[in-house]
């Protein structure tokens, strides 16, 4: 029985799917036209307020020519070089 509903739940929201990315407004944009960018705008946002936070965190620490400070999955800092190489700093 709770296969069944889980199915569905599934078929439902595949069937809705299928709707919103067929179905045109009457100016001719579909309803998922603009979804993509939003989606990348909010993703653009959440690494722009991660920045925020590291910085505040590492208390803005930069390279030696004002490169940007990452972590490593060792917690090390490094930054890259112009040739993309990681220059660990001590």
């Amino acid at each position: 029985m709770k296969n069944l509903a889980i199915w569905g739940a599934v078929a439902g929201a595949a069937a809705a799917t299928a709707f919103l990315t067929t179905y045109k407004r009457k100016n001719g944009t579909r309803l998922t036209d603009g979804l993509l960018e939003h989606a990348r705008n909010i993703g653009n946002r959440v690494a722009e307020y991660g920045n925020q936070i590291k910085d505040r965190l590492l208390n803005n620490v930069k390279g030696p020519n004002g490169e940007n400070i990452y972590l490593d999955m060792y917690d090390r800092q490094f930054y890259e070089d112009n040739s993309g190489k990681r220059v660990y700093v001590s």
